[in-house]
């Protein structure tokens, strides 16, 4: 069969056939006679059986040599019917009938493309739907007619069915894998297993078909007479047709059968046990051996087939992913000779074949071996570059696409390239170009060298794939070079500029956070001291009447406000100034539940405009602290401020006091959101609230100040909350003394 691919073709033979096929061909009258004799034999020999093989046999060699047509067939039947004793209408009737019969079989089979190896399941079906029930029927009715349909008529289709499912696999394996069987090395493992399996089923055979003396006490009966023990024998013939697919299911079942019918031939076995006469026996024995061969053959041949498909995806897939991982290498790396060294190992591995080497050509306009994989036992390329063609021979041969030889002996070479193939025990040969932009770089060529080689399309699919990666690796090295060249010095001032501009990008960006955090403390720390000045004047406009007297307690708290807020903007600059000012503090003996309950005066229009709960747990009798009321007022105010505006409304304030030794420590609780461990820890901490955490529950310059002024009383400031539990923020201060003198406390 010649098959065309792309601008060349190649021829796939058929495999070697054995001695009994090669004979036919002899003369066409030596051929049809010896087929003819073997027919007839075969029938006189099988006349006495339950199974009939002639159509088994002749059905095998139709299929293997399709020339041969009906002569020998009808000869041998012609034959056969003779020594029968049959009349002469009666023999060329029959013989006439198995001739059309494997005919007209073998022309269906190769119409439905029929394939006598048996690795696919339709080829299963097809030998036993019309192989074998189709010409057993046909040669019935020649031999029967409609006569007795059910003995006579079933009993022959029976038979002929029966035989062409024994014989027919059996003759067409062996005509087509018989000598690679013993020619391969098989596994010890392998065969140990073979030999256990069709030990064990010949044992159970024997017992169950054959044997004439088993007996099993205390039944007298023995083994030989129970029934329904022929399906013992399944088990091994499946394992048989799982583990060796095709020559599994043939040998199981050829040894079942066999003992099967020695056995039911001698009047022993399960099939003379279940049946009431020794004919209705037979047509049960060739109905169990058509259901054990069809049972055997379609599980080898989904077997087989579930094999084949496993091994075609992997290959398939080891292909693809030499071609992604050449690819990829490719585009990541210039390293040619281990992109070479790769793609020759792989592609020798995968094809399987005895030497794959890439040639690139020289200045000198020769071929240079750059790569190679060689199998052992043959010459190198690269140790006798010397040897090599002349180019001119090479190019001669060599179109700008895949070229291929299965036989180097067939093709017209030159005495120098005849040479140079034989030196190096070349017998196939693929070779493809590689190209890129029209101009041939180099040559991706397989050389097989123990024997002959058929090609396949997947073998030079691959070559191919890789062969433009190859090409492709081999130009974007050379255009890389060129532009490594033209653009060095370019790289260089790119490389400069780049450095000078991410300086200046990082400078910008510097200047841009300090402004943001300028002013974003200053819309927020001076929001929370004008807050106290929104109160009083809230509660001014309260007051009836037009012209509103202000009363010196009342401008005392609009100086405080003031004073709060140039102390608030004194801060705000403090980190920028390089010799920070002292807090200049008054202290003096203040009595707390006083100061808190003006705080709550203050503030009580802005907890009902919220819904806030404000408790004060403080009792009359809390001792004296030793503070600044004006510093110490601030600080509450701060915590309050923060209090409303971080938290939604409806919350609870609750501020309670713990005496402790010569400390009074204050808490104020709230019920609102609460915050996280990291916020707590960064809270007290100078411009906290940056462009980059807007959405942090942290109060900035509000909670420095408070910080500096509790630690410059000489006291310590902290908070604990934990998110959705709310915060409780918490600040000691001295017990008053009255004999201690004011003192000013420097800041922190």
């Amino acid at each position: 069969m010649v098959v065309r691919l792309g601008c060349f073709q190649f021829r796939q033979e058929l495999p070697a056939l054995p001695a009994v096929v090669r004979s036919l061909a002899l003369p066409a009258v030596v051929r049809i006679s010896l087929l003819a004799l073997a027919y007839a034999l075969l029938g006189a020999w099988s006349h006495s059986l339950p199974l009939i093989f002639t159509l088994g046999f002749a059905l095998a060699m139709q299929l293997l040599c399709p020339s041969l047509g009906i002569w020998p067939w009808m000869g041998g039947e012609l034959a056969l019917q003779f020594w029968l004793g049959r009349g002469p209408v009666v023999a060329i009737c029959m013989a006439l009938g198995a001739g059309l019969a494997v005919a007209l079989t073998q022309r269906i089979l190769q119409f439905v493309q029929f394939s006598p190896q048996f690795t696919r399941l339709r080829d299963v079906i097809l030998l036993i739907s019309l192989g074998a029930f189709l010409p057993a029927m046909f040669k019935a009715y020649f031999d029967q007619g409609l006569r007795d349909f059910s003995v006579v008529w079933g009993g022959e289709w029976l038979a002929y069915s029966s035989g062409i499912l024994l014989l027919t696999p059996l003759l067409l394996r062996l005509s087509l894998a018989g000598r690679g069987l013993w020619q391969r090395r098989q596994p010890c493992q392998r065969l140990l297993e073979a030999l256990l399996c069709f030990g064990l089923l010949s044992v159970l055979g024997w017992l169950i078909f054959a044997s004439q003396h088993w007996h099993l006490d205390p039944w007298e009966a023995g083994l030989r007479h129970a029934q329904s023990l022929e399906y013992l024998p399944f088990p091994f013939v499946v394992w048989a047709a799982l583990r060796f697919p095709t020559w599994g299911a043939v040998g199981s079942t050829l040894v079942v059968s066999a003992l099967a019918i020695v056995g039911t031939m001698q009047g022993e076995g399960s099939f003379i046990v279940q049946s009431q006469d020794f004919g209705q026996a037979v047509m049960v024995l060739q109905t169990f051996i058509i259901i054990l061969t069809s049972t055997s053959l379609l599980l080898s041949a989904a077997v087989a087939e579930r094999q084949r498909m496993e091994h075609q995806l992997r290959l398939t897939w080891e292909r693809d992913r030499l071609i992604a991982e050449t690819a990829q290498k490719v585009r990541q790396s210039l390293d040619l000779p281990h992109i070479f060294q790769t793609t020759v190992t792989e592609i020798r591995r995968l094809l399987h074949t005895d030497r794959v080497y890439i040639a690139l050509l020289n200045t000198h306009n020769c071929f240079e071996v750059v790569a190679e994989s060689l199998a052992p036992g043959y010459p190198s390329l690269l140790q006798g570059q010397r040897e090599r063609p002349r180019y001119e021979d090479i190019v001669s041969l060599l179109p700008k696409s895949t070229w291929m030889a299965h036989n180097v002996q067939h093709l017209n070479l030159s005495a120098s390239l005849a040479t140079y193939y034989r030196h190096y025990q070349i017998k196939g040969l693929l070779t493809v170009p590689l190209v890129a932009q029209g101009v041939t770089l180099g040559l991706l060529v397989a050389h097989h060298c123990h024997g002959p080689r058929h090609w396949q399309r997947g073998d030079i699919r691959l070559m191919e794939q890789l062969g433009t990666q190859v090409g492709i690796a081999i130009q974007q090295a050379q255009l890389y070079q060129k532009v490594q060249d033209l653009n060095q010095n370019l790289a260089e001032q790119v490389k400069t500029r780049t450095a000078e501009l991410e300086e200046k990008m990082l400078e910008l960006e510097d200047l841009n956070q300090m402004k943001a955090v300028f002013l974003q403390a200053v819309s927020h720390d001076l929001r929370t001291s004008l807050m106290g000045l929104v109160i009083l004047l809230k509660n001014l406009q309260t007051r009836p009447g037009e012209t509103l007297v202000l009363s010196r307690p009342v401008l005392d708290c609009l100086l405080q406000s003031g004073e709060r807020q140039l102390m608030l903007l004194n801060a705000l600059s403090e980190p920028h100034l390089a010799a920070p000012q002292a807090l200049k503090l008054h202290c003096q003996p203040v009595a707390l539940p006083a100061l808190i309950r003006q705080l709550g005066q203050d503030w009580s229009p802005l907890f009902q405009q919220n819904h806030v709960q404000f408790q004060s747990e403080l009792a009359e009798s809390l001792p004296l602290v030793w503070a600044d009321s004006t510093y110490l007022r601030q600080v509450l105010d701060n915590l309050l401020a923060n209090a409303l505006k971080h938290n939604p409304p409806d919350i609870e304030l609750r501020l309670s006091a713990i005496v402790e030794p010569k400390y009074l420590r204050l808490m104020l609780q709230d019920t609102g959101l609460g915050m996280d461990a990291n916020q707590c820890q960064q809270l007290f901490h100078p411009y906290l609230r940056s462009v980059h955490n807007q959405r942090l529950t942290g109060i900035g310059l509000g909670c420095y100040q408070c910080r500096q002024i509790i630690e410059a009383h000489g006291g310590q400031i902290g908070v604990e909350s934990q998110p959705g539990q709310g915060t409780s923020f918490w600040f000691t201060l001295p017990l008053a003394d009255a004999s201690r003198p004011p003192f000013i406390y420097p800041s922190v």
